[in-house]
């Protein structure tokens, strides 16, 4: 055997010298499988012929002539099998070179030339598939194209068998054994038809096989080519000369440098071989022409070798990248971030390099720049300088588009395709702002497998300004992706941060308003919203705890849990959505925060859904809602990884099978697969929204009892005693007394209402929020006034942990989506009360009586109170008045205040609320007092009456002289009275105010208000709605009570309110109060709200005393016609078993009140405030009777009405 190295760039003999032929005859260039033109190398026909070995291999590098030269040579060779005298190919070889030669007087052409049948085979026309099957169908085709080509030769003479096997052949349904034997029957049955040897010619022998190299039936391949040369060539004698080329690494025998591996046999280049020993990679590019050894060290041949393996090795980096899975690896660190997956690929390559535990982290670091060479998009940038003695080695992987910001040198082997990088740079800043990041990988050594983790942080610490090569890596992109890799031995861990330049700016959002609940649509569909992420900060930094968080509904509750999940939740393999969601928001200005990211397995319930009416469809809602959870979390492990046991309980959870004890554990053991079989590195959350809904509706349809337990029972297994558990959040708008389920929880909080230092500015806007709001919709600053009016005034925690002024989120939204587009003429909406169900409050204003309660009124005019709350709420059918407090304020419709407030408040507060705000013991007990000084004057007068009778002589004058004296003292008595009541009632305000001052807030015990003006709306309606059937069906009477009073229709006005009194029963007017006065002051009061009297005050001072109501009549709006009215109330007393009203006793308290109007002065304040007409009102009232008299402008004339109201 003859073989030409890779030193020759052809195969000729001694003759070569001979000057060579340009050629340049179309039918000949095509025929020889030419470029352009031919350079004659026919001599290398005379060295064929006279080598005296049978096979002759030829090794050089792609593009050096062999597939020309074997077409030369076939050409030169091959008869015509037709008709053996007529040689049609002569005419090409006649002026070349060859024609001059001869061999004992004949020439070459006369000897050899169309003489030889000729079997040619070019192995690049059998294309490489998918699989090993689909490789062999090719095959077949291969060898069918093959045996067509010598279709028409005839030979009667054939067995049976070569009959039966060409048939095979042709019609392409030889088994695989049968391909093996293809060539040597080819070869056979022309040798037995022609009695010629043959010329075998066989190029690109070693395609095939190293295409298939790395392939997962390369053996199959190998095996299967091994068998078809093996049977080619065992039996030589049909074969003339065979000339093959690429097959060097079969038969080399030479010696090579002792720092470059022999190749000395066809194993050496199987998978595992090549695997193990990477070395034998540089024997075979410098077998192949590629590489040279120059004083030791390898270098490429020449330019044009260079520009040969560039496209060469792209192409096969993109085959690599593509067809064997490692584009998805390098998608775990360019999309998806995943530290376990990373981990796991890391340490399965390190253990079968069979890396011993001593070797340094070159090896490591070599695996990850192979790993991510392979992607011909990205660039590897390695340190400048670095010394090999450091224990840390870093690089940067950076899209070609943006590799020309780094200016700086980058590996050879990446540097291909980044030119006109800066009109890419141009394009893909306004396409793609995810070119705009980097990612820095930092890779570190320890001595011990326990200090993996803090070396992975450590090596994120590392280099913490981002300075690589001189340059600041924060000035220069806008995004840097870190990971921090630690390495001891064959074992390593993974983290990954987030990191933003200096210079990045979150994409300004779009205008579109969104209310809804899932935080995905925010960022998918493009929504307006506000950043709540600091909500993820505390949880961060708490760590391990458990937290119950009551809010009123539509607050943000399910918003910020989804936003939660979003956050934490690592996602499924391919899922690289979601990466940049949190881009700029206050989550990430702590890049500790993004060491959280996307890293946790999260399980999320959702019970807002439930509407079970029964005990039975209520655990199926159960078991249907935890299933769905299990066949969530299936997708993103490995099922088959679980242990038999735990799969067949899985499943049974899934199928909605498990027993009671099984369903209550059911989380729990969740938490326990995905973290002790290792799916994730981190432990679980679990997030479980609108917990009471659930609880409230077995409540409404009566098996609570039964379900509580089973609650309990679940909450208990998945927030005590898991060890499985990182954080878990519970949301809900009511607490329900599950706080024991906590007991014994480490760091277990209860964040509500009343008390909430973590996530008191989550919920609801804050000020700043409210004016960047009111700025990016361009809404006028001049509405802010009245959107504090409307949508304002919640509050969170209590004491000096209180936020005031929160706004009502889902309001104020909606309120902001339907005037965004308006520049004045805002339309105010009470969306959030509009939004859901109203049955809590029209339970508790109609069972009890909040119509009639006066701190329950008191709230309506603005005043803030103190009222008895309890933390934790029991579900009952009726609850008490001190338990309805707790219910309002945690469904949203009352709010806290604190102290400071509530005294502000009672310093405002006038003399007009006052007196409905007295209790009556205090008045009672005021009345004794005055009943004790009446006493006193009595006991004074008897004394004058003894001295009477001792004075009997002058009885006569005496008699007279006390006649005069009792009409003096009458008259002292009226006075006295008169300024002791005015007096009393001054001194009852001042002390009522100052006790309302030194009054402590007691255990339970909170200052509350009504937020806004959407609130006080809403409690006015349902107050109108809730006073009685019939009210509700003749609201008529009040407006036309009131309208009566504006217009001074004293018929209307009697008629009206006597209509409206019969309205209620005795017992709603008087089943807790004596018949007084202020049980119709509060009466009246409830009209003047619903109506909404503008400017009304109530027991105002003015003049010589206070009246009851005054406000100014909104008929006479003129200035020269401005009109005040004023209202003074009397309350008849029953006389026993009075059953009728007395209507004079009615007309004199009307008269009387009238009278008090006008002498103590009562028009002065307004008189000053320039009104020029008072209207008056006496009122009487006697039980569910009443009667009204009018006088105008102090003059002396009373009107009342025609005839009294029956």
């Amino acid at each position: 055997m003859k073989r030409s190295n890779e030193n020759e760039n052809d195969f000729r003999s001694e003759n070569n010298e001979k000057k060579r032929k340009i050629i340049d005859e179309n039918e000949l260039i095509k025929k020889f499988l030419c470029s352009n033109f031919y350079i004659d190398k026919t001599l290398l026909i005379k060295d064929f012929i006279e080598e005296i070995s049978s096979i002759i291999c030829v090794t050089v590098p792609f593009g050096y002539g062999k597939t020309v030269n074997l077409n030369m040579l076939r050409y030169f060779f091959e008869m015509n099998y037709k008709d053996e005298n007529n040689n049609e190919n002569k005419k090409f070889f006649e002026n070349l070179n060859i024609a001059k030669e001869t061999k004992d007087g004949e020439s070459y052409i006369d000897l050899y030339q169309g003489k030889f049948p000729v079997v040619y085979i070019n192995f690049d026309d059998i294309y490489l598939k998918k699989s090993f099957d689909e490789t062999i169908e090719n095959f077949k085709r291969f060898v069918q194209k093959l045996y067509s080509y010598y279709g028409n030769i005839k030979n009667e003479n054939l067995s049976d068998y070569e009959k039966e096997m060409i048939k095979k052949f042709k019609n392409c349904k030889a088994n695989i054994y049968d391909l093996e034997d293809s060539i040597g029957i080819l070869c056979e049955y022309l040798y037995n038809t022609f009695k010629k040897k043959i010329i075998l010619l066989i190029d690109n022998y070693d395609s095939l096989i190293l295409d298939s190299l790395n392939t997962p039936f390369f053996n199959d391949l190998y095996f299967f080519n091994q068998e078809l040369l093996s049977n080619i060539f065992q039996n030589k004698r049909y074969i003339f000369k065979s000339f093959i080329t690429d097959i060097d690494y079969l038969l080399q025998n030479g010696f090579i440098e002792k720092s470059i591996p022999k190749l000395l046999e066809f194993e050496m280049l199987k998978k595992e071989y090549i695997n193990n020993n990477r070395d034998i990679i540089w024997t075979l590019f410098i077998k192949f022409g590629y590489l040279i050894v120059d004083n030791n060290e390898l270098k490429i041949k020449n330019k044009e070798i260079k520009e040969f393996i560039k496209i060469k090795f792209s192409y096969w980096k993109d085959n690599f990248y593509k067809y064997f899975k490692y584009s998805e690896i390098i998608d775990l660190f360019i999309k998806n971030y995943d530290e376990e997956k990373i981990q796991e690929f890391l340490e399965n390559s390190i253990n079968k390099e069979n890396y011993s535990s001593n070797e340094d982290l070159n090896n490591w670091y070599a695996l990850i720049y192979s790993l991510l060479s392979l992607n011909n998009k990205y660039v590897i940038v390695t340190k400048n300088k670095y010394d090999e003695k450091d224990n840390i080695r870093e690089l940067l992987y950076v899209h070609k588009d943006y590799l020309d910001r780094l200016n700086n040198n980058c590996d050879n082997n990446n540097n291909s395709n980044s030119n006109n990088s800066n009109e890419s740079n141009k394009k893909n800043d306004q396409f793609n702002p995810d070119l705009s990041k980097i990612f820095y990988i930092t890779i570190n050594i320890v001595t011990e497998e326990d200090e993996i983790k803090e070396g992975c942080i450590q090596a994120l610490d590392d280099n913490e300004k981002f300075l690589f090569n001189g340059l600041e890596l924060k000035n220069i992109y806008d995004k840097i992706i870190k990971f921090g890799i630690s390495v001891c031995g064959n074992k390593c861990g993974v983290i990954y941060e987030i990191n933003y330049g200096n210079k990045f700016k979150r994409k300004e959002m779009e205008t579109k308003v969104y209310s809804g609940e899932n935080y995905d649509d925010l960022y998918e569909k493009g929504y307006y919203f506000i950043d709540k992420t600091r909500m993820i900060n505390k949880l961060i930094k708490e760590g391990n705890a458990v937290y119950l968080i009551t809010r009123p509904r539509r607050f943000g509750k399910s918003l910020n849990l989804k936003m939660i999940q979003k956050f934490f939740e690592k996602r499924t393999k391919g899922d690289s959505k979601g990466n940049d969601v949190f881009d700029g928001l206050e989550v990430s200005k702590d890049r500790k925060n993004m060491r959280e990211f996307h890293k946790y397995p999260v399980i999320y319930l959702n019970f807002k859904d439930n509407e079970s009416k029964t005990y039975e469809s209520a655990l199926m809602y159960l078991k249907s809602k935890i299933s769905s959870q299990f066949r969530y979390q299936r997708k993103k492990i490995d099922f088959k990884k679980l242990d038999t046991s735990d799969q067949k309980l899985w499943n049974k959870i899934e199928n909605e099978e498990e027993d009671m004890n099984k369903l209550n554990e059911s989380i729990q053991f969740l938490c326990q697969c995905l973290i002790e079989k290792k799916f994730y590195k981190r432990k679980c959350i679990v997030l479980i929204d609108e917990y009471d809904k659930i609880l409230i509706n077995s409540f409404e349809n009566g098996y609570y009892e039964d379900f509580i337990g089973i609650i309990k029972s679940l909450f208990s297994n998945i927030f005590k005693g898991n060890e499985n558990l990182y954080f878990g959040v519970t949301t809900g708008c009511l607490d329900l007394g599950l706080k024991s389920l906590y007991s014994g929880v480490n760091n277990f909080y209860e964040c509500t209402l009343l008390d909430d230092n973590f996530f008191y500015d989550c919920y609801g806007f804050t000020e700043s929020e409210l004016e960047k709001i009111l700025t990016d919709f361009k809404i006028s600053s001049k509405e802010k006034n009245k959107i504090q009016k409307e949508y304002d005034g919640y509050s969170c925690g209590y004491g000096n942990h209180i936020i005031k002024n929160l706004y009502n989120p889902y309001s104020f939204m909606k309120f902001i989506k339907f005037n965004k587009e308006k520049k004045d003429d805002y339309s105010y909406k009470y969306y959030w009360y509009s939004s859901g169900s109203d049955n809590i409050l029209n339970k508790i204003i109609k069972e009890n009586e909040f119509s009639f309660e006066k701190d329950f009124l008191s709230l309506l005019y603005g005043n803030v109170i103190i009222v008895e709350i309890k933390e934790i709420l029991t579900l009952k059918k009726n609850y008490k008045k001190d338990e309805v407090w707790t219910v309002l304020l945690y469904s949203g419709y009352i709010t806290l205040s604190d102290k400071e407030e509530y005294e502000q408040n009672v310093k405002k507060m006038d003399d007009q609320i006052v007196k409905l705000l007295k209790k009556e013991s205090e008045l009672n007990e005021k009345k004794s007092e005055l009943n004790e000084k009446k006493s006193e004057l009595n006991e004074k007068k008897s004394e004058l009456n003894e001295k009477k009778s001792e004075l009997n002589e002058k009885e006569s004058e005496l008699n007279v002289n006390e006649s005069e004296l009792n009409v003096n003292e009458s008259e002292l008595n009226e006075k006295k009275s008169e300024l002791n009541e005015n007096e009393n009632d001054k001194e009852l305000i001042k002390n009522y105010k100052n006790d309302l001052l030194i009054k402590h807030r007691e255990k339970d015990m909170y200052y509350i208000k009504i937020p806004n003006n959407e609130i006080l709306s809403c409690f006015i309606a349902k107050l109108q709605e809730n006073l009685n059937d019939q009210i509700k069906n003749n609201n008529s009477y009040i407006n036309d009570f009131i309208n009566g009073l504006f217009n001074k229709d004293i018929e209307a006005i009697n008629s009206n309110l006597n209509n409206y009194l019969k309205c209620f029963s005795e017992y709603h007017l008087f089943a807790h109060k004596n018949e007084y006065e202020n049980v119709y002051q509060v009466l009246l009061m409830q009209m003047f709200l619903f109506y909404k009297v503008y400017g009304l005050t109530a027991e105002e001072s003015s003049g010589s005393g206070r009246y009851d109501f005054g406000f100014p009549n909104k008929k006479k709006k003129n200035e020269k016609e401005k009109e005040y009215i004023l209202i003074e109330i009397k309350s008849c007393k029953s006389i026993k078993d009075q059953k009728e009203p007395d209507h004079n006793q009615l007309h004199k308290e009307c008269e009387n009140a009238i009278k008090q109007i006008i002498n103590k002065n009562y028009k002065m304040k307004h008189e000053n405030n320039g009104y020029k007409t008072f209207i008056n009102y006496g009122i009487a009232f006697w039980r569910k009777y009443c009667r009204i008299e009018m006088n105008i402008s102090d003059n002396n004339k009373i009107i009342g009405p025609s005839k009294p109201f029956e």
